[in-house]
């Protein structure tokens, strides 16, 4: 009975470890809600405090009110301990750290609407992913070890992992997703081991045997399932074609479609200041590449929606053209845009070829990918009317907007604060037209306000009273509230979101290259007749090809207050500031990799193996694999009952060995719960003049696997040479190719017993 105790006490603890590595393989998932890797400590703490303290109780056996309460107050004490520890008494929470901790969660409550993954790591996030693990630690214990529910033990992360995968970044889809299937495999096969190993007796082979294998089984099948779906299920025929069922954008037609605001992800691009390419473009003129407007402020955060068709040839405008626009066509390639936006110059007119389907919507202006993929990978030609839009024709514009625009373009909430509209009629204070207006508004926040990417994110009304006071804040801040105390004096606006021309080309070819540092907003004014018209209120940027109606000469880089941005020509965007890219060894006629692309050459068009070879390639693979774990069985199988001793586990193997040849034999199997000396009998009678050899076999291996230490040193001789007898009758009536496919077979190499020392 010891050796039972034993055996089943090693699954207990390797079930208890699986189950929180499916915990910690959901934390690591959450790499794509995340911005950098400091949430991997706090929430691993959570995790492992939970499994520790719930494996405590269980062993215990601590009553069920008193767990729930243990529960409770462990969750407390984590929270303090890793998240607020200078709030902390005695090592205990104290009445600020729940006030500290309801903060948090009210921050990052706010914050949630506004930013997308990945997101910075605050308390408030930190706190409700921590306590959603803790639960879910909690139940799982207590599904899979009190109620030995395998499926129900592991819904609780799966649900997580869901809930971090459709938030998530486009980031380590691959490795998360394969780190939380092979974990949750190793945990049901460790799981049905456990359970294998309490529920049933393995007594044909041995006590210890039959839950090991169990687990050895399934771990293998784990790892078959997750290589076979990571390498070779990408590989496979077909896997590039489009869903059978498109549950991700169904309608083919026009439709409405909301969006994620892309304006929540210019901050992460202004702080983090990166270099990383986005795309290309190849312009007759610099411009600011559009991605989309965005219509609807709430008093927390600007969004849009809007009805999108298919976009092909000439586009549907927004607006009337200007007098005098100019026609700029433009070549895009998107690298890692990382977005389902399509840039382009305002306004678009006509889309003249592109790689992808894309959707139109004309209202705002805004070019998506037909499906909820991203637009990298995607080449395209636009044709735009960029213009100068004449001050005196905007002056003359009146105030008589259609009831539709005031509606949709003009409203406020009711929570818009007094502070912001009373600056906005002290600032316009003697203008008497729209343009008036809009200029006072604009040279305001150009004179008055100092960029900077340090202050608070947020355009809601808070933020929005609080950057008015600091006068200090960034792109996203300054179209914001611009666009916002427009509307309260009477003037439809949006805010437009996309980039600044970029990094031109030194050679002067139109060639620009956009970073995420060139990540921009600014607002934009409903003019009757006019349509809509950009201004620049946020420092150290101009528009190109704006001057004219804004008075602001073009630049793309924030400057010191002691420098004056420098206009461009409308063929470049060299500035003050603006980084150049820098010299390399290759020579100067080279074409570089972007210009390859924009001439129509992919880099990625190089050849490949076929269909056929790839093919070909996978089976020698699987073959190489199956022969190497063939020549492995001896090794493996010597590793196989560690739990002997040397004689007894030789019996044992003995045994072990006799059972294939007596089910060629006889087609019969042991059942789980017979001893050795029932199967024996039970196989007696059809094996003939062999049964008394199995009987005698099974009289040596129930010595061997119940009392090991009396297993006598020549009783492995004797059950070798009977288990040597038994395969000898099997191999007279089996043909040679029978014994070739046995010799090839997985199941047969590990059945057959390893050599006997001379």
């Amino acid at each position: 009975m010891s050796e039972r105790v034993d055996g089943a006490r090693m699954p207990m603890a390797v079930g208890e470890t699986a189950l929180l590595l499916v915990h910690l393989s959901v934390i690591a998932g959450f790499a794509r809600l995340f911005e950098d890797a400091s949430f991997l400590a706090p929430l691993a703490c959570f995790a492992v405090g939970a499994h520790l303290l719930s494996v405590v109780t269980r062993r215990r056996r601590v009553a069920a009110p008193l767990v729930l309460l243990i529960a409770l107050a462990g969750a407390a004490v984590t929270t303090a301990w890793v998240l607020f520890p200078d709030t902390t008494r005695l090592g205990l929470p104290t009445a600020e750290t729940w006030d500290r901790a309801g903060e948090a969660l009210r921050l990052s409550r706010a914050e949630f609407d506004q930013v997308a993954a990945p997101a910075p790591v605050l308390d408030g996030f930190l706190l409700a992913s921590g306590l959603a693990l803790w639960a879910a630690a909690w139940f799982a214990d207590w599904a899979a070890f009190r109620l030995r529910a395998t499926v129900e033990a592991v819904t609780p992360a799966a649900v997580l992992f869901v809930f971090g995968s459709l938030l998530g970044s486009g980031e380590h889809r691959t490795v998360s997703a394969v780190a939380f299937a092979a974990a949750v495999l190793v945990f049901v096969a460790s799981h049905r081991a456990l359970r294998a190993q309490l529920d049933q007796a393995w007594l044909t082979t041995s006590p210890v045997v039959g839950p090991r294998a169990v687990l050895r089984a399934g771990v293998a099948l784990a790892a078959v399932a997750v290589l076979g779906g990571t390498l070779v299920g990408p590989r496979l025929p077909g896997s590039e074609a489009e869903p059978v069922v498109r549950w991700r954008a169904e309608a083919r037609g026009g439709g409405d479609r909301s969006t994620v605001s892309p304006i929540v992800d210019l901050r992460k691009r202004l702080v983090n200041q990166s270099d990383t390419m986005l795309f290309t473009v190849q312009a007759d003129r610099p411009a600011y590449w559009r991605l989309t407007s965005l219509d609807r402020f709430d008093g927390v955060l600007w969004s849009s929606g809007g009805t999108f068709a298919e976009a092909e040839g000439r586009l549907e405008p927004s607006g009337p053209i200007p007098p005098g626009a100019i026609r700029n066509e433009q070549r895009f390639r998107i690298r890692a845009l990382d977005a389902i936006w399509v840039p382009a110059a305002f306004e678009a007119r006509d889309l003249v070829s592109n790689s992808a389907a894309l959707r139109w919507d004309p209202d705002s202006s805004t070019l998506i990918m037909e499906d909820d993929t991203t637009s990298d990978g995607t080449d395209y030609r636009i044709v735009s009317d960029t213009g100068f839009l004449d001050p005196a024709a905007l002056a003359r514009v009146g105030d008589d907007d259609d009831p539709a625009t005031e509606e949709r373009y003009g409203s406020l909430p009711s929570s818009f604060p007094d502070e912001a509209a009373e600056a906005a009629r002290t600032v316009t204070a003697g203008a008497t037209t729209r343009y008036d207006h809009a200029l006072a508004l604009q040279d305001w926040f150009r004179d008055e306000f100092t960029y900077s990417v340090e202050p608070e994110a947020g355009h809601g009304n808070e933020a929005l009273v609080g950057f008015l006071e600091s006068r200090e804040g960034y792109c996203e801040q300054f179209a914001g509230a611009y666009a916002a105390m427009a509307r309260s004096l009477g003037i439809p606006s949006r805010v437009a979101v996309g980039f600044t021309p970029g990094d031109a080309d030194p050679d002067g070819s139109g060639l620009y290259r956009v970073r995420g540092r060139h990540a921009h907003a600014w607002p934009e004014l409903w003019f009757p007749g006019a349509g809509w018209v950009p201004f620049e209120p946020t420092p150290g940027r101009g528009m190109p090809d704006a001057e004219a109606h804004t008075g602001v000469a073009p630049a793309q880089d924030d400057v010191g207050d002691d420098e004056e941005p420098a206009a461009t020509t409308t063929t470049t965007t060299l500035v003050p500031g603006a980084t150049t890219v820098p010299p390399t060894t290759t020579p100067a006629d080279a074409p570089t990799p972007d210009d390859q692309l924009l001439a129509g050459a992919d880099p990625e068009d190089e050849g490949g193996p076929s269909g056929l070879v790839t093919a070909l390639a996978l089976g020698v693979g699987a073959a190489a694999l199956w022969a190497g774990a063939l020549l492995a069985a001896p090794a493996l199988r010597a590793r196989r009952r560690r739990a002997h001793g040397e004689a007894a586990s030789a019996v044992l193997d003995a045994w072990h060995g006799a059972l294939a040849p007596v089910r060629w034999l006889t087609g019969l199997r042991p059942r789980p719960s017979e001893t050795h000396d029932e199967f024996a009998r039970r196989a007696h009678r059809s094996l003939g003049d062999r049964g008394d050899d199995l009987v005698q076999l099974a009289a040596l291996a129930t010595a061997a696997a119940w009392d090991p230490a009396g297993a006598v040193e020549d009783a492995a001789p004797r059950a070798e040479e009977l288990r040597a007898s038994i395969a000898a009758e099997a191999a007279r009536h089996d043909s040679r190719l029978t014994r070739a496919r046995r010799r090839l077979s997985w199941r047969e190499a590990f059945d057959r017993p390893r050599p006997q020392p001379a």
